[in-house]
């Protein structure tokens, strides 16, 4: 099961853990803006969860266990994952990282399998199912990676079974939530639409009752488990609700098909 719960980052001040990963990332020729997760030594031990801005990344605080150890970029772009060549910590090399979107990872291999479970989020202090874009990664036995499959989970019940092909190795599930369209002024919305504001701020905004957007932002506000809606300028009533970043349920072995 994976199950989303607060954003909160712990920050660990121990001299041990005072090494870091920097990067350069470049998408498609472009500098690239949006989430950043990192992969080390085969497992999700750490990942940033803050958006890039212009493509500058520095993953800090990394433990000194983590020095020589392999790591691979992952980005999500239109809803899928891409991955970046191997890379190793190092506090004064800035990693110039290129991924492309339209070729050179190649198409799953491996054997039929499948992978079940089930996604909730927590609202108003109750776990309830969630409809989340599910994705697939497998770390071969060969040491490379390659993402298996996606899915969407059931809105009604959560649950999901993901069809993937497998070689046998470690494979991880991450739930990727939906982040919704940038606030734009004097658009239409309507029911049901998600919004989230040009700065982040942790907090997608569902529409209540749409209308036209006024054209400028307005103060954003956060749940804070007693305030969820405003009605803003324009009659729109949006709700705030928290912004999971990705998570991840693993390393698990996809079941292989009979």
């Amino acid at each position: 099961m994976i199950l989303e719960s607060e954003n909160y980052i712990s920050v660990i001040t121990e001299p041990n853990y005072a090494h870091k990963i920097l990067a350069n990332i470049t998408v498609d020729g472009l500098l690239y803006e949006g989430n950043v997760l990192l992969l080390i030594d085969s497992t999700l031990k750490y990942f940033y969860s803050q958006n890039v801005k212009n493509g500058s990344f520095s993953a800090s605080f990394l433990p000194k266990s983590f020095v020589g150890k392999p790591a691979n970029i992952l980005i999500l772009k239109d809803q899928k994952l891409f991955c970046s060549e191997v890379i190793f910590t190092d506090n004064v090399v800035i990693h110039d990282i290129a991924i492309s979107t339209s070729g050179g990872g190649g198409t799953p291999t491996g054997d039929p399998a499948t992978i079940s479970g089930k996604v909730e989020r927590v609202l108003d202090n109750q776990a309830e199912p969630a409809a989340r874009q599910l994705v697939a990664i497998e770390h071969k036995p060969d040491g490379s990676w390659s993402v298996t499959g996606d899915t969407t989970s059931d809105s009604e019940t959560g649950s999901y079974t993901l069809d993937v092909l497998t070689e046998g190795g470690d494979t991880f599930v991450l739930a990727i939530d939906e982040y919704g369209v940038p606030f734009t002024a004097t658009a239409s919305v309507v029911q049901g639409d998600l919004i989230h504001p040009t700065v982040p701020n942790g907090h997608v905004y569902r529409v209540e009752a749409g209308g036209t957007l006024p054209a400028t932002e307005p103060e954003w506000w956060i749940d804070t488990g007693t305030t969820h809606t405003r009605t803003i300028e324009g009659d729109i009533t949006l709700r705030a609700i928290p912004f999971y970043r990705p998570l991840a349920h693993g390393p698990i072995k996809a079941e292989l098909l009979p």
